[in-house]
């Protein structure tokens, strides 16, 4: 396990001088484990962002090559993250003993349900190793006692731009693909662009 130097958990990311905002008033938090793109595959794919952007006249702007991520568990959204909860969380993940694995998107598709549709790097057969390693955090995240009584199954992706239209699926001429060798515990502030990312776990060789 690393962390990134913050933990202490001062997860208000702020000065301790500072009176914090008025707790309805405070960004939400939403609490996941994702693995990241290396510096490469995270370029291209905001290339490839763009390139969709212009070509398909999307309204919102492709997402920040550093925001780019594929979420393998949410684990919930707060008003004020509770550190029990980033706690919990992190001895969970101690737990996973997944190796490193490939991490493969042949395509771009139009994900989800209705008309206001992401736009996300996908492979329809492929990334059963990330399956396999969420199922490792299903099971480690129900004996915290903080799990979800009914997890959603995960289908792995990468989430280019948002507000999207619904597009034909763009087979890509090279996957995206790189190695997926650590996972991490992203606290991310919604409307603020910004991703704290608390503590990695390397995946064993």
């Amino acid at each position: 396990m690393k962390n990134n130097g913050q933990l202490s958990l001062n997860l208000s990311g702020g000065s301790r001088s500072r009176a914090p905002p008025p707790v309805d008033q405070g960004p939400i938090s939403e609490l996941y484990f994702a693995i990241l793109p290396d510096a490469e595959s995270a370029a291209r794919s905001h290339e490839l962002a763009g390139n969709f952007h212009r070509q398909y006249r999307f309204f919102a702007k492709p997402r920040r090559a550093d925001l780019l991520h594929v979420t393998l568990y949410t684990i919930g959204s707060f008003r004020c993250l509770p550190e029990e909860t980033a706690f919990a969380a992190m001895e969970a993940a101690s737990r996973v003993r997944k190796p490193s694995c490939p991490v493969v998107f042949d395509r771009a598709v139009s994900f989800g349900n209705g008309d206001n549709r992401p736009l996300v790097l996908w492979n329809k057969n492929g990334n059963a190793e990330l399956k396999a390693i969420y199922q490792e955090l299903v099971d480690a995240m129900r004996l915290t006692g903080i799990a979800p009584t009914k997890e959603k199954p995960v289908e792995p992706h990468m989430t280019l731009l948002y507000q999207g239209r619904i597009v034909p699926d763009i087979m890509l001429e090279e996957p995206v693909s790189w190695t997926a060798k650590d996972f991490v515990l992203i606290n991310s502030l919604q409307g603020e662009s910004i991703h704290q990312h608390l503590c990695y776990w390397t995946l064993r060789d």
